[in-house]
């Protein structure tokens, strides 16, 4: 629930809340009241007084660097008013490279050199925030005997001296602190961003009084030579002196990891001298899920204490609950390694290793571990590496992989930091005030994110990191011009930033009147950025860059003016910046297009709106298109056309690039409508930044094309057509990264299908050719007739040179002047000599033969005639080339591969075909004499051969049925012999897509060919895969019906489609035809004769349709049948016993049974790594479903372990847009949650809904458990109307996808109950909870994990509206179920303990109340750790709300 005082229990006794005694997060304990006195006091003595609204400059500071601690020579308390226990007296914690003096306060409203607009204050940060280690390390407080005089004891003294009437003083024994800590900071550059958190570890050191002493080193760790001490008077020394040899001083190190020298031997010696000298630990400053790209990538590991102070090398460590991690597994111990603990700043981190420290032998503590001794094995940090930068596509590219790894914080910030010079100071501020929510770790991300060039110069010589040369361009491309804007308007008024940035400002705000910057070499940082800036504001601005770039070099303006590399404005002098030229293609240049409409905020405001989300990047040209593919080769004989070309171009022009519409080119088979657009790409490409060809005659062959325009893009989708598709439509739409493109999609018959897409509104230009006349309802047509008279002869006797034009004229009118038949007349002459007489006569013959025929009216008689004389010369001299011709007529009218002719050794066609296919010289005779003809069309730059659609309509309609029927039976040999390999395989998927257009136009599916049928099978599985899935499921239902005809349903491969056509249908909704499949394929499969892994295959299918309609007790039933027939006949190990183990444990899970899930779970993980290895997709897979079963088991912070490695597995291995990874990330979403990592359980997760809803769409069942998981981490993070709005809508979704009583659908049912209940809804939150439990009861058993937390739910309605009897009543009859079902020690027990002691408290039952909450306290405490969220909810006397993650089926 969300804490308010009305959901608190009351206390009828008016009495206390029966809190147990000591600290509580509700208000101080008494330590805390002891300090605050003596705080008090001190601060009185010292004649200080409390800052007022006047008196800023010790207040709100963000990191705390005005406090006195931080600085030298300030204050100090009197050494002679600290209590004996206080601690160090004096300022020992100060940290030498501790921020400067911040000068006056921004927020003031005064500065040094006079008045300054107010800015209002900027809401905390997390550097800013207390990190609350004190209380933590009072537990290494232990005093100990010293051999000094202590105090009088007055009492003894005097009982002695009045007993013997010796006056003798006695005194009290002497005690001190038993430790002092050392903490040794890492001097990297990058530690910069942390110094708020380093000072404010050090502080906390010192407050806690738990120390003699305590001091700050800087550390020095080179990748080369060895680790040295920085001390504050400017020495460098050996760390060996801070060793004291009594092993009673603890030494903290503390890093990000992002120095080359951890690495390195250096950090082996330094790590294993302070590890062997005392207590040491390394405070790892990033968090756990960046630090496996740090140079410190620590282990899981357990530790076992030795006693008080003990050194690491006494310490035990082992894997944690003894079982290696998979994919990391510990390093084996070697004499020379020393384990080191490894904390991060969170309390329960220092709790843990305080206790390591304090605890005797058997204490054992779960924390990171390096291996000092053994670091140097690493590797260096990747992203500190400097980036290899060879022109602006790989900036481009860097940014684009910095942003598929990156927060969107970070990504966030790297736009701002490419505004200002890398300066730390100036970054701090500017994070402070424009992203207050980032902290250090994001600027961290940026920092490690293989952008920055580390090495760009010394920093004592005005060098020091900077953005590698194109990077800090195509950070600035990522936002608009609005963004950008309103980031100058916020640097300019910081404190650090304001002198340079104001000039900056006054540029963007009047670029054409703001005289330009200062060139010499102190200003050469900004001057870089504000060329960055002005080019990518465009317009103006733009011009603006190219006066100030000649002003440089002194070069005359141009109309454009390049990118200006980093390395030319660093040259002397800057004689060597030269703008690069326009016409050199590659270049990417920020875009002058569009109007310059740049919005300005009020100077000063916090800019809470700014909007950073959608990536930018802009460009003009600079010559050659930037991207040109898919066009077919220029027709070098070409000829005429001047007044079409001319009107395209002119209609191509005349549209306003907001409301583009596409422009067609019409007209009849042969009259060259291809052929003009390739023309006109040709002689306009340099007028556009990307042409891109579209095969447009299946809607297969567009996706394909899209798809691979996406990477060219630099779009990071992945190979998948259904999300690359879509980006690539939007990119286009937006003109990001590119504007001024160029479609072609040609051969479009299907308006409906090729208009879908479309880029509507984009940037661009469209060009469609079709032979719909249709298309001029929704284009600008442009018909296109056969030849001007001149245009055949000149076509001709470029052909045929020796041809006369009388002749020419003659053989053109009787070709009808169609294009196509002039060429292939021309070829024809070119070929033979026949004189023209001879060859007029042949076609008049020809044309009556065609005429009988009777043919289609896009059938051109001309062609046909011209076409028919070619084959019976090709027939007489050539027969295997006819033979050949006829193949590939049954194929697509698409790019043919020439390897796959060649792969049909094996295929016999016919006795002349035949040697041609088995030997590649005969083949490419064969193909040559073809294009001589002109019969096809050779491309020998791709290996492909194509064939007009008409050559191949004259072709098919020419041959006999038997020689058809046979010829089509060969062609579907060549295809299966053809076949790539598994159709999952993403690398493969190029090679399916050359292959399907010829595998559907052939008719493949109608082959009862076994091998032909194979590939039809892989080809469902690449199109599942790839993500046309409508393609995929239509493919599978005409294949299944065709061959169900041909072989009945008994046949294996009727069988394998059935289940493979019924998987997709249950995936994507329709579950009653699934179930209908399944059960038919599982009937022939138990009927026939089929082998035994295909029964159990089809049991495993069977019970996969079983969990889609919520019947999860059948499907548990059949899938442990089909295990144990599995194992019997085939063994534990074998593949397919395994893949029945894990279909088996997924109904498990749905079952509730979650330990016989793990154990089942964990041997099927294990068979799966010892088979495929650790890195393979079926490993990962089950190490996944074994993580949800050790969560949903209770042990929330081991299956967060398994999950977090088990996603880098995945990251790793399949990349972040992989099908398989971002279902991983779901379930990580949820781990992350379960443990209390709100934050990055929301950020993965929203992430995770968008990424399934861009693939899949809004009805998925995959995009509908991705979204009720945000309903839950919504609520929990305090957005609790978008949680009931998304709420809603999945319930509403998930009756129709999956139906009122299944599992998913109730579970959302009982999620958005929560949510109404945080908002004071309980009607709301009563009618979901009374309608869940009755579905859960009727459906999966009123032992169900899921009916037990929805009774939960119900129990929090009746508390809501104050009925502690009725919420009583219902906790104490769940309470038994939990601890029988998930076990005494299950968080959902507990929480229903903790419960069910509120529901007594408010019924006046405090004592029973006290000991129950004490026990819930105990056991969250022990299971979730102290910070939990439920756990701190239940010491604070308040509910506790528990969701429920839907299982994947």
């Amino acid at each position: 629930m969300t804490g308010l005082p009305r959901e608190r229990a009351p206390d009828p006794s008016g009495g206390g809340s029966g809190a147990p005694t000591g600290s509580s997060e509700d208000g101080p304990d008494w330590r805390d009241l002891a300090e605050a006195t003596w705080l008090a006091a001190a601060w009185l003595a010292s004649g200080r007084r409390a800052p007022t609204a006047s008196d800023p400059s010790e207040a709100d500071h963000p990191d705390g660097s005005a406090d006195s601690a931080a600085h030298p020579g300030s204050p100090e308390v009197p050494g002679p008013d600290l209590p004996p226990d206080a601690g160090p007296a004096s300022g020992s914690t100060e940290i030498p490279f501790a921020f400067p003096d911040a000068g006056p306060d921004v927020t003031s409203g005064e500065a040094a050199d006079g008045p300054l607009f107010r800015l209002p204050p900027a809401p905390a940060s997390p550097s800013a925030r207390p990190l609350r280690l004190a209380r933590v390390l009072r537990a290494l407080g232990r005093r100990v005997p010293v051999n000094e005089p202590g105090p009088l004891d007055e009492d003894a003294t005097a009982q002695h001296g009045l007993s013997d009437g010796l006056w003798i003083p006695y005194l009290h024994p002497a005690h001190q602190r038993a430790l002092d800590v050392v903490l040794l900071v890492d001097d990297t550059l990058t530690m910069r961003a942390w110094r708020g958190t380093v000072r404010r570890i050090a502080d906390e050191a010192a407050r806690s009084g738990a120390f003699r002493d305590v001091r700050t080193v800087r550390i020095k760790v080179p990748a080369e030579g060895s680790a040295v001490v920085c001390t504050a008077d400017g020495r460098a020394g050996d760390p060996r002196e801070l060793l004291d040899g009594s092993g009673r001083r603890l030494f903290l190190v503390v890093t990000d990891g992002l120095g080359a020298g951890w690495a390195a031997p250096a950090a082996d010696d330094l790590l294993t001298a302070l590890a062997r000298g005392g207590p040491t630990a390394l405070v790892h400053l990033l968090p756990p899920y960046l630090r496996h790209r740090s140079s410190l990538y620590p282990f899981r590991a357990q530790f076992g204490a030795a006693g008080f102070g003990a050194a690491n090398s006494s310490l035990g460590c082992r894997p944690p609950h003894d079982v290696a991690d998979p994919l990391r597994p510990l390093p084996e111990p070697d004499d020379g390694t020393v384990p080191v603990p490894v904390l991060s700043t969170h309390p329960a981190s220092f709790t843990a290793w305080a206790e390591l420290v304090t605890g005797e032998p058997g204490v054992h503590r779960a924390l990171p571990m390096l291996p000092a001794g053994a670091l140097a094995k690493g590797t260096p940090a990747p992203g500190l590496r400097t980036p290899r930068i060879d022109g602006p596509r790989a900036a481009a590219a860097a940014v684009a992989r910095f942003a598929g790894l990156a927060s969107p914080l970070a990504r966030h910030l790297a736009l701002l930091l490419a505004v200002i010079p890398l300066d730390f100071d100036l970054i701090e501020e500017l994070r402070e005030r424009a992203v207050p929510e980032a902290g250090p770790d994001h600027v961290a991300e940026v920092m490690m994110g293989g952008l920055i060039d580390w090495e760009h110069g010394d920093e004592q010589d005005g060098g020091g990191p900077e953005f590698a040369d194109g990077v800090r361009e195509a950070l600035l491309a990522t936002g608009t011009r609005t963004q950008l804007a309103r980031i100058i308007d916020v640097l300019a008024e910081l404190r650090r930033g304001r002198g340079a940035a104001a000039p900056l400002r006054a540029a963007v705000r009047n670029p054409e009147d703001t005289p330009l910057p200062d060139t010499g070499s102190a200003g050469r940082p900004w001057l870089r950025i504000e060329l960055a800036v002005l080019r990518a504001l465009s317009g103006p601005h733009a011009r603006r860059a190219a006066r100030i770039v000649a002003g440089l070099t002194g070069a005359p303006l141009s109309n454009g003016g390049g990118a200006v590399a980093r390395r030319d404005i660093d040259g002397a002098g800057g004689e060597e910046l030269v703008a690069e030229s326009n016409s050199e293609p590659g270049v990417d240049v920020v875009s002058a297009a569009g109007p310059d409409t740049t919005e300005h905020t009020e100077a000063g405001k916090a800019d809470a709106t700014m909007d950073l989300k959608a990536p930018e990047h802009r460009f003009v040209r600079s010559g050659q298109p930037k991207i040109m593919g898919n066009v077919p080769p220029k027709n070098p004989n070409f000829t005429g056309r001047e007044i079409l070309l001319e009107a395209v171009d002119e209609q191509l022009r005349q549209k306003e690039t907001a409301a583009v519409l596409p422009h067609a080119l019409h007209g009849m088979g042969g009259v060259g409508k291809s052929q003009i657009a390739i023309e006109y790409v040709y002689r306009h490409s340099a007028e556009y930044n990307v042409i891109w060809w579209v095969p447009s005659e299946r809607e297969s062959l567009i996706l394909a094309s899209l798809a691979e325009l996406a990477s060219f893009l630099g779009l990071d989708t992945g190979p998948q057509a259904n999300t690359a598709v879509p980006a690539v439509q939007e990119a286009l739409r937006s003109g990001k990264p590119y504007d001024n493109w160029l479609l072609v999609f040609d051969n479009a018959e299907d308006i409906d299908a090729v208009r879908a897409y479309f880029p509507s509104g984009g940037p661009g230009k469209i060009i469609v050719t079709s032979r719909n006349r249709d298309w001029e309802r929704v284009a600008t047509p442009l018909s296109v007739d056969v030849f001007d008279r001149e245009e055949s002869i000149a076509l001709l006797q470029r052909r045929a040179p020796d041809l006369a034009t009388e002749e020419a004229d003659r053989l053109a009118h009787a070709l009808g002047d169609l294009p196509l038949a002039i060429e292939q007349a021309g070829a024809w002459h070119a070929a033979t000599g026949m004189p023209v007489a001879e060859h007029l006569e042949l076609l008049s013959q020809r044309r009556v033969e065609i005429l009988d025929l009777d043919p289609n009216p896009d059938y051109p008689v001309p062609v046909a005639a011209a076409w028919n004389l070619s084959l019976e010369r090709l027939a007489q001299e050539h027969p295997a080339a006819r033979q050949l011709l006829e193949a590939c007529a049954l194929m697509a009218p698409e790019p043919i591969p020439l390897s796959l002719l060649r792969g049909g050794r094996n295929v016999e066609v016919s006795p002349e075909l035949d040697p041609v296919l088995r030997d590649p010289v005969l083949l490419a005779r064969a193909t040559r004499e073809l294009s001589k003809f002109s019969l096809i069309r050779l491309d020998h730059k791709r290996g492909t051969l194509q064939m007009h659609r008409l050559m191949q309509s004259v072709l098919v309609t020419g041959m006999d049925p038997a020689a058809e029927a046979q010829m089509r039976r060969a062609v579907h040999q060549l295809l299966a012999t053809a076949k790539p390999g598994e159709g999952a395989s993403p690398e493969l998927w190029p090679a399916y897509q050359a292959l399907l257009p010829h595998v559907q136009a052939s008719g493949a599916v109608r082959s009862s060919d076994p091998w032909v049928r194979d590939l039809v099978l892989d080809v469902v599985f690449f199109l599942y895969y790839w993500g046309a899935h409508d393609t995929a499921m239509n493919t599978a239902r005409q294949a299944w019906t065709v061959w169900q005809q041909q072989s009945g349903d008994g046949d294996i491969m009727v069988i394998r489609m059935a289940k493979l056509l019924a998987f997709m249908l249950g995936k994507f909704g329709s579950r009653d035809e699934a179930l209908r499949l399944s059960e038919k394929a599982l009937e022939e499969s138990r009927n026939g004769e089929v082998p035994d892994e295909e029964v159990v295959s089809s049991m495993s299918q069977m019970a996969f349709s079983l969990r889609c309609q919520g019947e999860f007790t059948a499907a548990r039933t059949l899938d442990d049948d089909g295990f144990a027939m599995a194992r019997r006949l085939f063994g534990p190990d074998d593949p397919a016993t395994l893949q029945a183990a894990h279909s088996f444990g997924v109904s498990l899970r749905c079952c509730g049974a979650f330990t016989d899930a793990r154990a089942l779970d964990e041997e099927t993980a294990r068979q799966f790594e010892v088979l495929y290895g650790p890195t393979n997709g079926l490993t990962l897979n089950s190490l996944g479903a074994l993580a949800v079963d050790i969560r949903e088991s209770g042990d929330y912070r081991s299956a967060h372990l398994l999950m977090e490695s088990t996603y880098e597995g995945y990251l790793a291995n399949f990349g972040v847009n992989n099908a398989t990874t971002i279902v991983a990330a779901r379930e990580l979403a949820v781990c992350r949650r379960r443990v209390g990592a709100k934050a990055e359980a929301r950020e993965l997760i929203e992430d995770t809904f968008v990424r399934f809803t861009e693939r899949y769409g809004t009805e998925y069942t995959d995009t509908l458990a991705a979204a009720m998981n945000v309903v839950v981490d919504r609520r929990i993070t305090g957005d609790l109307a978008q949680s009931r709005d998304l709420g809603e809508k999945i319930v509403v979704r998930y009756r129709s996808a999956l139906g009122d009583n299944h599992a998913a659908t109730v579970g959302a049912l009982v999620n958005l109950a929560a949510t109404l209940r945080a908002l004071g809804d309980v009607d709301g939150a009563e009618r979901c909870d009374i309608e869940a439990v009755e579905r859960f009861t009727a459906t999966l058993g009123e032992r169900h994990p899921n009916t037990l937390t929805a009774r939960i739910g119900r129990a929090n309605d009746h508390y809501a509206r104050l009925d502690f009897a009725a919420a009583r009543a219902v906790d104490e009859a769940v309470l038994p179920l939990l601890d029988d079902v998930l076990g005494p020690d299950h968080p959902v027990t507990l929480t229903c303990t903790a419960h069910l002691a509120l529901d007594l408290r408010g019924l006046g039952e405090s004592a029973a109340a006290d000991r129950l909450n004490a026990q819930a306290v105990d056991g969250l405490t022990r299971v979730l750790g102290a910070d939990h969220p439920w756990r701190m909810a239940a010491q604070l006397h308040q509910r506790i709300e528990c969701d429920i993650a839907p299982m994947p089926l």
